[in-house]
């Protein structure tokens, strides 16, 4: 009988560090990420290429290309990889004042072989520093300028502001999911930032010295590239810098099975490059990179939607736990952490949130959170290995 509560006491412990630890680490984000922002060490204008990965986006890609062209400067450059599209993307984009590399392979699709396609077309005529920018994303005023002399300062890849916007008729839980994307991009990238820690690539705005981006492995099927990109480019000694003065908008789809396929695809990708990366940074760092601790803690954080789902099950079992050994300290170090990161994100809410989305909102995260539940049901059992594109907003189903 003492063994055996002596190992449910081992589990209640174990089970209290293991989910008091992601919920202790987003609260200090959010709390860390109130202090003033440190920016990146600015050098000199240099020479820029914007890389447009695009596939089958001939309804955004000119809108994309007029925001873009007033920013470039005479030797600048503006190249669109129009990959395996069966539209007029690559007509329209050669309309619209860039140069386009067409690419055709069905056997290797994805942005990480388009970006490669990109990088080889660049190097007879190689620019200082590269900047890629998604298809349906747009780009704020001044970003090229302030990426590209980030860049030069800092000799690292630079990853911009990249937000989200929602449709004006769009329903809570659009906003939700808004404010969760606020919170990855701009609150836990400004934290890390304050640290002088490298920050997590999230896959538009990115800027990359030329030479950095030329030796990158890119020709891959990863369905976030971006995001495993940066981790390898960290564990290099070339961890990505934030620069929350460039920045760069994309708008959640309004069409529901839209949105669950982005959301599908970033977060089986983020959990799997988790799984995959967490153990190689920690055991990294045991040679004396306390950086590579740091990032590996960041990207110990689940989405904050599964986080909530895992958080509130430990709950339950701590509790029947304490109930069994008596000992109830392991339950509230969990309930504890947990308090700390809901405040966490409610200050972060007044701070960065409170003029795009009402406080009431909030309260629609239990419906969706429970909403995302098939997502990670999928994750274990039917779990997304390849890019899928999303449909674009205005376009009927193929």
């Amino acid at each position: 009988m003492v063994e055996v509560n002596l190992l449910l006491l081992f589990f209640a412990w174990l089970i209290g560090y293991v989910f008091a630890i992601p919920l202790l680490v987003l609260g200090a984000q959010c709390i860390l990420s109130l202090l003033p922002s440190r920016t990146p060490k600015r050098g000199q204008r240099r020479r820029v290429a914007v890389l447009v990965p695009a596939h089958d986006e001939a309804i955004v890609i000119a809108i994309t290309i007029v925001g873009i062209r007033p920013q470039l400067g005479q030797r600048d450059r503006l190249v669109v990889v129009a990959d395996n599209c069966s539209d007029q993307t690559a007509a329209i984009a050669r309309q619209s004042g860039a140069e386009v590399v067409e690419r055709n392979d069905v056997s290797r699709r994805g942005k990480g072989f388009a970006l490669d396609a990109g990088v080889r077309f660049l190097e007879h005529d190689p620019p200082d520093v590269v900047i890629v920018l998604d298809a349906d994303c747009q780009a704020d005023a001044g970003m090229i300028d302030e990426l590209a002399h980030a860049v030069d300062g800092t000799g690292r890849p630079v990853q911009s502001l990249y937000l989200m916007g929602f449709a004006p008729n769009s329903g809570p839980e659009s906003m939700v999911s808004v404010f969760a994307f606020l919170v990855k991009n701009w609150v836990r990238a400004r934290a890390l930032q304050r640290l002088s820690v490298p920050v997590l690539l999230t896959g538009s705005g990115m800027a990359f010295p030329w030479e950095v981006i030329r030796q990158a492995s890119l020709a891959n099927d990863e369905i976030v590239e971006d995001l495993a990109l940066g981790l390898k480019l960290t564990r290099q000694g070339l961890g990505p810098q934030f620069c929350e003065t460039a920045r760069v908008w994309s708008q959640l789809p309004t069409s529901v099975g839209a949105a669950v396929s982005q959301r599908t695809r970033w977060e089986h990708g983020y959990l799997n490059t988790m799984l995959n990366y967490v153990p190689r940074l920690v055991l990294q760092s045991f040679k004396g990179r306390i950086d590579l601790l740091l990032v590996a803690l960041d990207l110990a954080v689940p989405p904050l939607s599964l986080l909530v789902l895992l958080s509130a099950l430990a709950c339950a079992v701590e509790f029947f736990l304490a109930l069994a050994t008596g000992s109830w300290l392991p339950f509230w170090i969990l309930i504890g952490a947990g308090c700390f990161a809901a405040l966490g994100i409610i200050v972060c809410w007044w701070r960065f949130a409170r003029q795009l989305i009402p406080f009431k909102m909030l309260a629609s995260i239990p419906r969706y959170v429970i909403g995302k539940i098939g997502i990670y049901r999928r994750f274990f059992g039917n779990r997304q290995t390849q890019w899928v594109r999303t449909e674009r907003d205005g376009e009927s189903s193929k």
